[in-house]
């Protein structure tokens, strides 16, 4: 009896572990086929000196400062700060006559939130970048993205992911940096 029951639970471990591997290389060959030749999957690491080159745009950090108070504007929490990233984007995707850029496309990170992603601060000054905005191939466009974080934190990540129309999600970026305390 016991051999019976070794033999029926080696069988069953068995067949359950190929359905797994068989249930993934028939998602990968979904997501190859959705693809249509688009890169995705890969995550990609930067510093703040580098220039991303994302499927759409090239993305440019010009620097990287922190506020206390912008126009008149402070936190509300006075534990926190803003962080200023003055960045260039520029369309480099001939495909499309022009592309949509909104400020949420960009989050940041920290090891506090473990994973979780916080947005830009909405437009409330004109050195910002506006919510949304749409550029033309061949342009570019310079502005700060403004966002809101604990002064304890000196250690971020930029992170952006490459969204399709179709809501393929291709490549993901992430520019580590750091800031110095106040």
């Amino acid at each position: 009896m016991k051999k019976l029951a070794i033999i029926f639970l080696s069988f069953f471990f068995a067949f359950f572990n190929t359905g797994c591997v068989v249930q993934e290389k028939v998602k990968k060959l979904a997501t190859d086929w959705k693809a249509e030749g688009r890169e995705y999957g890969k995550e990609k690491v930067y510093s703040p000196d580098d220039t991303i080159e994302t499927a759409f745009f090239n993305l440019k950090i010009n620097s990287i400062t922190t506020e206390s108070e912008i126009e008149g504007y402070v936190p509300e929490d006075i534990a926190h700060q803003f962080i200023v990233l003055n960045v260039t984007i520029e369309d480099t995707d001939e495909n499309f006559e022009s592309i949509k850029m909104l400020c949420d496309d960009f989050e940041l990170t920290w090891a506090d939130l473990e994973g979780e992603t916080t947005f830009p601060e909405y437009q409330f000054y004109e050195e910002q970048l506006p919510d949304s905005y749409d550029l033309k191939y061949g342009e570019s466009k310079t502005g700060n993205l403004i966002f809101i974080t604990p002064r304890m934190v000196t250690n971020y990540q930029l992170k952006y992911y490459e969204l399709w129309d179709d809501n393929f999600v291709g490549n993901t970026y992430y520019i580590n940096f750091d800031i110095e305390q106040e």
